[in-house]
């Protein structure tokens, strides 16, 4: 069944192309993303061949001298035009994204307004410069652009996590192609679709691919630098594949977050929050919250509080008041299926939850939201990050101890603390092993801070000037006032 049309006068929201030097592209071979809601499939996409890819890459050779060399406030000019394009067709990328993502309604229309402030906050930023006056001479480090970025992009966010890569990319000078998810390849295409009378040819594309075209651009000797989103496992052989072109890399892998929470907090407060935390975007986040560690003073009342909201939360498709869309694909649903197995084995007691709804309606890809109260620490739920809407609990009365706890993963993308004692809050934060740490709210990334992981939630950081430097080499330039020797 086809899809309803989605479009206006002016670009059409119902077709889908590549984009290789500025010019729309189609394909022999086509693939469609399905609507987690409904199970309907939806639009053909164009798989790129490997000669689209070669000839994308080549364009992007073109482009560089030139848009490289075009100075920073211009380039700043063109993605600030982009950007107002982009929020002229805010409808229809709403629309967009909950068909592809099933996301509900609210939180579709609000990842496409944190696109906009995610695209505009990169070109308010500069390039750092530094002069250094030695004896005999003057050191000048300045950054430049590396060259041409490869972009592999995520489904649970498609627009502000690709953006979060086109915007700083194209700032600082250098090229970029795009590579959507297949999971939800739509907006990503539009993005770059919208962009093609703005920017020069070659400097922003984007190619729908398969499994086929990820290797291609870590292979690729003429891209500089890989930006990827996406599970740890996927990172690894990223990394491993661009070693040997010693490629830049930025990963932003998964994390298996935990909260704490003080015997001091506002129970009826907080625990909203702390639900929010773990179950928005159907917990599809990579710094969602997957572990709450709760002060045994307050573990009861606050589980029972937590609980409570939670069953207030709809769950549904397209409609009004719906809190919890989809799991995005039918992959994802069946990993946390795996963990409501073992839940059953294992005997563990839900605070709210515990029923796996495989379908909506016999056809989408739902899963009531769950808290597990307390299970075994070593148990997979505790361990591993489900990625779905299913959080564990545990009480704890030590602070050095539930530190400890919440550090013993090998992961480290983000942390939580709830305490209305801000001292001890950020003496807590201080010591947990994780890129980002947020007191007294839940899990809320901001484009102005870098967002980066400890041990294998990533290398490197997105956003902040600290990503921005992270699109560029540093050069250091000395300048000799006289003979060296």
């Amino acid at each position: 069944m086809a899809p309803s049309a989605i479009s206006d006068d002016r670009v059409s929201f119902t077709t889908f192309h590549n984009v290789i030097n500025n010019q729309l592209r189609s394909s022999k071979i086509t693939t469609q993303g399905v609507n987690p809601t409904t199970g309907e499939t939806l639009w053909d996409v164009p798989v790129a061949t490997e000669a689209d890819f070669n000839e994308a890459v080549l364009a992007a050779r073109k482009a560089f001298p030139s848009w490289s060399k075009t100075p920073i406030e211009e380039r700043k000019r063109m993605v600030s035009q982009w950007n107002d394009v982009y929020a002229s067709y805010e409808k229809e990328f709403t629309d967009l994204i909950v068909k592809e993502c099933g996301k509900p309604r609210m939180f579709g229309n609000a990842e496409v307004k944190m696109t906009q402030n995610f695209i505009m906050h990169h070109t308010t930023l500069d390039l750092p410069t530094e002069t250094l006056e030695l004896e005999k001479e003057t050191v000048k480090t300045r950054y430049v652009p590396l060259g041409i970025v490869g972009a592999i992009c995520p489904w649970n966010f498609p627009l502000v996590l690709s953006a979060g890569k086109i915007s700083p990319a194209l700032v600082t000078g250098n090229c970029i192609i795009v590579k959507p998810s297949p999971f939800t390849p739509y907006t990503a295409l539009k993005l770059c679709e919208i962009a093609m009378d703005i920017f020069p040819p070659g400097v922003f594309q984007v190619l729908g691919g398969d499994e086929k075209l990820g290797p291609w651009m870590t292979a690729h000797p003429d891209i500089q630098k890989i930006s990827f989103t996406g599970s740890i496992a996927t990172g690894k052989h990223i990394m491993a594949a661009c070693a040997k072109t010693l490629k830049r890399v930025t990963l932003e892998l998964g994390g298996n977050d935990a909260s704490i929470v003080c015997q001091d907090v506002d129970i009826a407060s907080t625990a909203p929050m702390l639900v929010m935390g773990a179950f928005y975007n159907s917990g599809q986040v990579c710094v969602a919250t997957k572990r709450i560690y709760i002060h045994q003073d307050i573990y009861e009342p606050m589980v029972k509080a937590m609980a409570d909201f939670a069953k207030t939360l709809k769950v549904g498709g397209d409609e009004e008041g719906v809190m919890v869309g989809p799991i995005q694909n039918s992959m994802q649903h069946e990993r946390v299926a795996g963990f409501f197995d073992e839940g059953k084995k294992q005997g563990w007691n839900y605070a709210v939850g515990g029923k796996l709804e495989t379908v909506l309606n016999g056809k989408g890809y739902f899963i009531t939201p769950t808290i597990v109260d307390n299970p075994p620490s070593d148990s997979r739920i505790i361990q591993e990050e489900p990625f779905g809407p299913i959080v564990p609990t545990q009480p704890w009365t030590d602070e050095a101890e539930v530190i400890a706890r919440a550090n013993d993963t090998n992961t480290g993308l983000g942390a939580c603390v709830w305490s209305k004692d801000l001292a001890r809050a950020e003496r807590i934060a201080e010591q947990l092993e994780a890129g980002s740490v947020w007191v007294n709210s839940f899990e809320q990334p901001v484009p102005q801070a870098a967002f980066g992981g400890f041990k294998e939630s990533g290398i490197g950081a997105e956003w902040g000037s600290q990503g921005l430097t992270s699109y560029c080499n540093v050069q250091a330039i000395h300048l000799y006032k006289g003979p060296c020797m």
